[in-house]
């Protein structure tokens, strides 16, 4: 009896304050059965009634449960330890960098720098196309002799190829004279432009008709990367050094000296170290890739 009447009472204690807080709320979320449960038991069972906590557990589940619809179920904050997340995204990957791996050693490579002596080149905005040219091809060179390669230098200093008194011509002839006779694995000829129109900027590289076309884009790719400039692409071409070739051949143009901005760059030596850089990474790929 004393049972029955107390679980008369639960019922009516019960039904009275949990139905009116449902009917209020409960159109923002349903009410999760075991948080109601472990409020019950936790206010309203006696340490040692452990018959009476079970007989409570039987009547939500099997009365009040069934009644108001919330038996057997949970809402997603009962089981936060459980809340399905998204998967992390994976960090964003970055272009691997240049791996020499070795390809460089025993190649033979020859370096010209354009023009020098009695021909300068483009001279614009206080830059002269040779003495840039001799520079970032030191910086070549010092870079691919580091990875192994053997570097032959078509000139190191302010001069003509050719004999004094030689033609532009002779001068030319005279570099791929080098390059042949040296059995050379690859000839890269580093030059500067220019332009009458002095807006006109950008990096541009040229190889012979037929050939080559994977060296120069190889090069021409990672000279931009490096040096952030107008990427003026790749062209076939009939100059002198790049058709009498016979080994894979290219011709860079780095940068218009008749552009203020790219002219003050070019006689920059940090430029000059990204320019080179460039060429270092292209010849990399491009031997990589073979």
């Amino acid at each position: 009896m004393y049972y029955r009447k107390l679980i008369h009472l639960l019922l009516i204690v019960i039904v009275i304050n949990i139905m009116v807080p449902i009917q209020l709320t409960y159109a923002a979320s349903v009410p999760d059965s075991s948080a109601i449960l472990s409020a019950l038991t936790s206010t309203t069972a006696p340490s040692g009634t452990g018959s009476l906590s079970a007989l409570l557990s039987l009547l939500f589940d099997k009365i009040l449960g069934p009644l108001l619809n919330i038996a057997g179920n949970q809402s997603s904050s009962a089981v936060a330890g459980n809340i399905a997340r998204p998967p992390a995204k994976p960090p964003a990957s970055s272009a691997a960098p240049v791996q020499d791996s070795g390809v460089l050693r025993g190649k033979i490579i020859v370096v010209d720098p354009g023009h020098g002596g009695s021909n300068p080149g483009a001279v614009a905005n206080g830059a002269r196309e040779s003495d840039i040219n001799l520079a970032v091809s030191l910086k070549l060179r010092d870079q691919l002799q580091k990875a192994g390669a053997t570097v032959i230098m078509t000139r190191q200093t302010d001069s003509m190829v050719a004999p004094a008194g030689s033609t532009n011509n002779q001068d030319l002839a005279a570099r791929l004279d080098i390059a042949e006779a040296k059995s050379a694995d690859l000839f890269i000829a580093v030059h500067s432009n220019d332009n009458e129109d002095r807006q006109i900027a950008g990096t541009m590289t040229f190889f012979p008709s037929g050939k080559s076309d994977e060296l120069a884009a190889a090069v021409q790719s990672a000279v931009v990367k490096e040096t952030n400039s107008i990427d003026k692409g790749t062209s076939p071409a009939t100059f002198y050094v790049l058709r009498k070739t016979s080994m894979p051949s290219i011709l860079i143009e780095m940068g218009f000296v008749s552009n203020p901005t790219e002219a003050a760059r070019l006689n920059d030596d940090g430029y000059r170290n990204q320019i080179t850089q460039g060429i270092f990474n292209g010849i990399v790929r491009y031997l990589n890739n073979r």
